[in-house]
């Protein structure tokens, strides 16, 4: 079941993953599930896009490596201190380095682990919606 904001509008997904196609694999997976989605490669573009578009996201999906040495976590933030730090997120990655698993984990943000699985993502979501509700 899809969870609505007051005013009846799907809730706002953003997506920083910066593989084209899995990029557009997550925009897919959630549209498919009823929500809007902002997708972008970076966390600079996807500020552009919500800025211009007057649109606050009410959940962050980042994967946890991106380009130029950025992270999914410091992603987050940003989308955070621009936006509020109530926003849910969630980080994604394909790694197995231990050094790189605790720091990830040490953001303190739920880690989700590829292949991602359907089910467990849209777990997270609802549950995180209904607590940011």
């Amino acid at each position: 079941m899809l969870m609505q904001s007051n005013d009846g509008i799907p809730p706002l997904i953003v997506v920083i993953e910066d593989e084209a196609i899995v990029m557009v694999g997550y925009q897919m997976l959630f549209e498919s599930w009823g929500y809007r989605v902002v997708a972008a490669p970076d966390v600079e573009e996807a500020l552009q896009t919500l800025r211009d578009g007057h649109v606050r996201p009410d959940f962050i999906l980042a994967d946890y490596r991106l380009k130029e040495g950025n992270t999914g976590a410091e992603a987050i933030q940003a989308l955070r201190s621009a936006f509020g730090d109530a926003i849910p997120g969630v980080l994604v990655t394909g790694d197995t380095a231990v050094d790189r698993l605790r720091h990830a984990a040490a953001s303190g943000l739920p880690i989700l682990h590829k292949p991602v699985n359907g089910r467990q993502l849209h777990d997270i979501l609802q549950r995180s919606l209904g607590a940011a509700a």
